[in-house]
């Protein structure tokens, strides 16, 4: 039998190492260098190893060449993947993260170390102007969908689902508007019970565009609790 591996203290400090798989060193947008910034953005741990590619991507916005972070460390049960996307919207160009892919090994679950991981990414893409971080929450036996929401991922209240939740909202005579309820509404209400019961995955997205926003006071939220 395997010995279970031990908790280990995980900081976040920039004690990473670079791999630059690109041949576009240093990495810039708008004419500042963010190269010294891509742990942050990355949710990267110290002793991390962050390889730095461009890859062509599929995505809403038609095909679009990503800059994938691929980050590896001991405490990964498998590479975290994030994606930099820079995207056309009307007549300007915004700033994306796209979380694709976070798995811990199970004996470092539940220490806080991806809701550090989520405040320092989130914290650095403010900084530099991002819009939003987005993420697909896969559908049961996947947690996500459950999970984020309680970090500050946010999204629009499927119809399928809230027609599940439709008698349950009736009952307590909760005035919504149909197409414009978000699971941010029901959180804040004391209604989230009902997405844990209902939800589903979807295309969630954290909001980086102002500190003020439900997502930024939501995982501030979180580390000052789990500071107390």
């Amino acid at each position: 039998m395997s010995q279970a591996l031990m908790p280990v203290p995980i900081s976040f400090t920039g004690q990473v190492k670079l791999i630059d798989s690109t041949g576009i060193f240093p990495i810039g947008m708008d004419g500042i260098d963010v190269t010294e910034r891509l742990w942050e953005l990355a949710g990267a741990f110290d002793g991390s190893t962050i390889d730095v590619k461009i890859k062509p991507r599929n995505t809403a916005w038609g095909q679009i060449d990503a800059i994938l972070l691929v980050v590896k460390h001991d405490v990964l049960e498998r590479p975290m993947r994030r994606e930099i996307l820079l995207v056309p919207e009307g007549n300007v160009v915004i700033r994306v993260m796209h979380n694709v892919e976070f798995y811990l090994r199970k004996a470092y679950r539940q220490q806080g170390i991806g809701t550090f991981a989520l405040a320092t990414e989130a914290r650095a893409a403010f900084e530099l102007g991002f819009t939003k971080i987005i993420a697909n929450a896969a559908n049961p036996p996947d947690v996500g969908w459950r999970v984020w929401p309680k970090l500050g991922y946010d999204a629009l209240v499927d119809v399928d689902v809230l027609q599940r939740m439709q008698k349950d909202l009736d009952d307590i005579d909760f005035d919504y508007v149909q197409g414009c309820l978000r699971i941010s509404h029901l959180w804040d209400h004391g209604l989230y019970s009902l997405w844990e019961q209902h939800g589903a995955g979807c295309i969630m997205e954290f909001d980086v565009s102002s500190v003020d926003s439900w997502s930024m006071r939501r995982i501030a939220e979180i580390i000052q609790d789990m500071g107390s």
